[in-house]
């Protein structure tokens, strides 16, 4: 039963479908009634449907299957037609009518189209005579026994991704459908390929799934199989190495990585316990992602991820209750501009937070079921807006999670509402030592590791199978732990510093770094030395603040012959100048 569940999420996200037509859909320039009755199955169920061909523009009778596709890739990428717009699109222009001429005139029999010219075999010899002293890079591509020639950079992929972007789908959500040459770039553009069983050789060997039957036949086969069905099989996916997120390694070596498909089609929880490296972990997770290029979203109560606005194409919102932009705006921006976003809420009011998220996933539910993205959705502390007890919050997330996409960050799985912890398919481990927790966790998944709280620093546990030894320097952006607390907001009680001497407590005390950087001119010389020589400053701010970088520099402070005055400056400089550029990154 749990196969059948993850089969069927693993295809949930993979909703946008792409036809080859001759070959393909159709077999002697017609499409087969059981096969066009899928199709209209497809539609209806909420599949998003294109077809790519290499025919010249409208050159096909499509008849009403032509109201079956949101848009039609024809002329081998060079003429796209968006369907609702009804509007054509030439995005990689046309031919110089002179190119025609000269073909002509060489003796090349042409058939013209909108904007490419197409042949047959026999006289490619020819086409790449004239070609090489015309000049200007026509494409030459190749469909079973025809030649075509086309403006640079056209392909059914290139043209395909062009239509996508217009109408507002990611490639990552992709199945496409071919058995040519031409159909090489069409498959390469998608999470999975499928060739059907005639296709040439060099289809085949790129497809994730090749049928066991030819033509339509082949066609149809595969989307009775894997989508229309009760019971859809899982799909195979050879291209999942491509777009892999690296961890680290397994105790043995062996390097250990998440296809970035996994996490689109599942759902994963992260857990471990504060400070345990567990929203550094997901900050990794992000940022392959990212760059794998699928859309990423991240809810950010603490302000842990606002630094992964430094990726190209990643942007954070921040704000107070006035100045956050609204559910709708941020929605909007998902859908229309097709960035990542991180989304910080920290100095957001707490007690407004639950219905402005709820009002968000309201938002983000419909945009998945139009557009299936954004692709991973993060929510950190999910233990603060999704309680064991139920919340408004909570009944409008439930029924987005059979979609997977989503990713649970917290401390305390066992303070997880107790249908999120069902729905989770995978999980990732830092060291976990509450024993409910742990409990949670291992009632839920088979945990083979003794003693989740010996988890090592730098280490985690994914999906029951492997301890991974953390990619060092892995993070394209530095990890930023509780932004807002760690600067100015005081930390909890038993965070802060407290300051003593060889004879004991001060009764002074630092609840954020402000307030270490404001006492430092004060504090005795006494106080200084003792704990820059036991090495606490530098263990507070790597412990509890998380900030490896400052903990660095206080580290090499306390290897230097620094006493006095001298230790003070030191320690100011230092601080202040950390301070002051964290603020400028705000």
């Amino acid at each position: 039963m749990r196969g059948a569940r993850e089969a069927k999420k693993s295809n949930v996200h993979r909703r946008l479908l792409a036809f080859d037509y001759d070959g393909t859909l159709a077999e002697n320039g017609r499409v087969p009634p059981a096969l066009q009755t899928a199709l209209e199955r497809l539609r209806a169920a909420g599949h998003v449907l294109f077809l790519a061909t290499g025919r010249r523009l409208e050159s096909v009778a499509l008849g009403p299957l032509k109201d079956l596709f949101a848009g039609i890739v024809w002329e081998n990428g060079a003429v796209l037609y968006h369907t609702r717009a009804d509007e054509i699109y030439l995005p990689f222009g046309d031919l110089s009518p002179g190119l025609a001429e000269a073909l002509a005139a060489a003796g090349v029999p042409l058939e013209r189209g909108q904007a490419i010219l197409s042949t047959w075999k026999p006289h490619e010899e020819t086409v790449r005579q004239v070609l090489n002293q015309w000049g200007g890079d026509p494409v030459v591509a190749h469909n079973k026994g025809a030649v075509m020639i086309l403006p640079p950079g056209a392909t059914k992929g290139a043209g395909l991704e062009r239509l996508l972007a217009l109408c507002g789908y990611s490639p990552r959500n992709l199945v496409s459908f071919g058995d040519g040459e031409n159909d090489l770039s069409l498959l390469r553009l998608g999470e999975v390929g499928v060739a059907v069983a005639d296709a040439v050789p060099a289809l085949k060997a790129v497809a994730d799934l090749v049928t066991t039957r030819p033509g339509p036949a082949g066609v149809l086969e595969a989307l009775e199989t894997h989508w229309l069905t009760g019971t859809p099989r899982g799909l195979p996916s050879t291209r999942q190495r491509e777009r892999e997120i690296p961890l680290g390694e397994d105790e043995s070596g062996t390097p250990v990585s998440i296809p970035g498909s996994t996490l689109a089609g599942r759902n994963l929880g992260v857990f471990g316990d504060s400070n345990s490296g567990k929203s550094w972990v997901t900050g990794l997770l992000a940022e392959g992602m990212h760059f794998a290029g699928y859309q990423v979203f991240l809810i950010d109560p603490e302000g842990d991820f606002r630094g992964l606005r430094a990726l190209p194409g990643m942007v954070a919102f921040e704000g107070n209750l006035r100045t956050l932009p609204s559910p709708a705006l941020v929605t909007s921006l998902l859908e229309f501009v097709t960035v990542s976003v991180v989304l910080d809420l920290s100095a957001y009011p707490v007690v407004h937070r639950d219905e402005y998220v709820a009002d968000l996933l309201r938002g983000l539910r419909a945009l998945k079921e139009r557009k299936f993205r954004p692709h991973w959705i993060v929510l950190e502390e999910a233990q603060h807006f999704l309680p064991p007890s139920g919340n408004a919050l909570s009944a409008t997330l439930l029924p987005m999670l059979a979609g997977g996409g989503w990713a649970f960050i917290s401390y305390r799985p066992d303070r997880l509402a107790g249908p999120v912890l069902e729905a989770l398919d995978h999980v990732l481990l830092t060291r976990l030592s509450e024993p409910e927790g742990v409990q949670a966790v291992r009632q839920k998944f088979s945990i083979m590791h003794e003693s989740l709280a010996d988890i090592p620093m730098g280490y985690a546990w994914w999906c029951s199978q492997h301890l991974v030894h953390l990619r060092s320097n892995a993070r394209r952006v530095p990890h930023i732990r509780h932004l807002y607390k760690y600067l100015d907001t005081p930390l909890p009680k038993h965070k802060r510093f407290h300051f003593r001497d060889e004879g004991g407590h001060l009764g002074l005390e630092a609840a954020s770094l402000f307030e270490f950087l404001r006492v430092l001119p004060t504090l005795p010389g006494e106080c200084l030395a003792y704990h820059q020589a036991r090495g606490d400053f530098a263990a507070w701010v790597q412990g509890t603040l998380g900030d490896g970088i400052l903990a660095g520099h206080l580290h090499k402070l306390a290897h230097r012959p620094l006493e006095g005055e001298a230790l003070r400056e030191a320690l100011l400089h230092r601080v202040a100048a950390h301070y002051a550029e964290l603020h400028a990154q705000r």
